[in-house]
C-alpha cells in the first residue's frame, strides 16, 4: 500500500497531468491509436492510465486500433472531425522504427485532423532519421508532441525544430492499482525485473539466485503468468481476426462501444489486462524488487513496494526519476550492479 505521503505526491502529478491534457486535447471525441497488443506490461500500463485520465476528462473514445489492424478509412469514418490520440511510451525516435512509421504514416493519412502524441520519451540515434521525422511531422498543421521528461525535451527542440511539443508526465501514473495484499512477511525472495532486449545496459539479466546475500534473487522479465497464458492467447486470436479485414479488403461489422470498434477494443482490452495482472501478480510475494524497465518502476511505486531502479540504455529512467518518480519514498536509483546489490542487502537482507 502507498504511504500517505507518497499518495498526496501522486495526487499532485495527476493533477497537472489531467491539466495538460485538457488543455492539449480539449473537447470532443477521439480517437486512439497505436494501442499495445503485445505482452510488454509497461506498455499496457501506459494504455491503462491513458484511459483513466480520458475517463477522468470525460472524453469518448470512439475508435480504437493497434499497429497492425490501423486502417486509416476506419479512423475517418467514426472520427470524421475530433482529435486523434497516438498511445505514448518510449518509441518516439529510431529504437523501435515501426512504432516511429506508423505515427508518421497517421499524421500524413489525416492531415486535417488534430493529432496529439501523448508523452513519450524522444531518442534518435541517427540525426537523418530524426530530421526526416521533423520534415513529415512538422509539416502536420496541428500535431503536438508530449514528452515525459526534461532531456526528451531537449532533444525534441534540438532535432525537432519544426515539431510542437509540451511536458507531460508518464501517463502509466494514472493507472489505478487494485487492493494489493503484499505477501512477502519473512519471505527472503527478491524480484530482479531485467529487460532482455535492445535497451538492456544494466547487467541485471546475468545475476544468480544468491547475488545478494540473504536474499533469493528472483530474475524474470515481463512475462503473462501461466495461469492466464490462455487468455492472453485467445485475445491476441481475436484482435488477429479483427486484422484479416485489412489484408483481404473486407469490413467487419463494429458495433458500438459508446461509438468505439467494439471486438477490437474488447480484444485489446483483455490482452492489456492479463498483461497488468500478470505484473502484479509477480511483484506480490517479493520483499523487494530491483529493475531495469521504466514501468516495472512504476508499477512497484504504485503498488508501495520498495525497490530499487538501474537505468536502461539511453538514460530514460534516470530521465524521470529525476523529474519526478523520485520524489517517492519507495524509490532508489542507483548507478551499477555492486551498489544495487548492497543496498539490496542492507534493505531487505536482514
Amino acid at each position: 500500500m502507498m504511504r500517505p505521503e507518497d499518495g498526496a505526491y501522486l495526487a499532485g502529478l495527476r493533477s497537472a497531468t489531467t491539466t495538460v491534457l485538457a488543455e492539449t486535447i480539449g473537447p470532443g471525441p477521439v480517437a486512439l491509436l497505436d494501442a499495445p497488443n503485445q505482452r510488454n506490461v509497461g506498455d499496457s500500463l501506459i494504455w491503462a492510465g491513458e484511459l483513466a485520465y480520458l475517463r477522468r476528462l470525460g472524453i469518448e473514445i470512439r475508435h480504437v486500433s493497434d499497429l497492425r489492424g490501423y486502417l486509416a478509412a476506419d479512423v475517418r469514418a467514426a472520427m470524421p472531425t475530433g482529435t486523434i490520440l497516438i498511445h505514448g511510451g518510449g518509441n518516439f525516435g529510431d529504437l523501435w522504427l515501426g512504432h516511429q512509421e506508423h505515427r508518421e504514416r497517421i499524421v500524413q493519412d489525416f492531415p486535417g485532423h488534430k493529432i496529439v502524441q501523448l508523452p513519450q520519451s524522444v531518442w534518435f540515434r541517427s540525426e537523418r532519421r530524426a530530421a526526416e521525422a521533423d520534415r513529415i511531422i512538422g509539416a502536420h498543421r496541428d500535431f503536438t508532441l508530449l514528452v515525459r521528461d526534461t532531456p526528451s525535451q531537449a532533444r525534441a527542440a534540438e532535432q525537432l525544430p519544426s515539431v510542437r511539443a509540451a511536458y507531460c508526465h508518464d501517463m502509466a501514473l494514472g493507472w489505478e492499482p487494485p487492493f494489493f495484499d503484499q505477501l512477502a512477511g519473512s519471505t527472503r525472495r527478491m524480484l530482479v525485473l531485467a529487460r532482455a532486449d535492445k535497451e538492456n545496459a544494466s547487467g541485471l539479466q546475468d545475476v544468480a539466485p544468491d547475488w545478494a546475500p540473504g536474499l533469493v534473487a528472483d530474475r524474470t522479465d515481463w512475462r503473462p503468468d501461466t495461469a492466464a497464458d490462455w487468455r492472453h492467447r485467445a485475445a491476441r486470436l481475436v484482435a488477429t481476426l479483427s486484422h484479416q479485414r485489412a489484408r483481404v479488403g473486407r469490413r467487419m461489422p463494429l458495433p458500438a462501444l459508446g461509438a468505439a470498434n467494439k471486438p477490437v477494443a474488447a480484444a485489446l482490452a483483455a490482452i492489456n489486462t492479463v498483461n497488468i495482472d500478470s505484473g502484479v501478480l509477480l511483484f506480490a510475494p517479493a520483499r523487494g524488487a530491483v529493475v531495469d524497465r521504466l514501468h516495472a518502476h512504476v508499477m512497484a511505486t504504485l503498488l508501495g513496494i520498495e525497490h530499487i531502479l538501474l537505468d536502461n540504455s539511453y538514460g530514460k529512467l534516470r530521465a524521470i526519476y529525476d523529474d519526478y518518480t523520485g520524489k517517492f519514498s519507495t524509490a532508489h536509483q542507483v548507478s551499477g550492479l555492486d551498489e544495487a546489490r548492497e543496498l539490496a542487502t542492507r534493505l531487505w537482507g536482514t
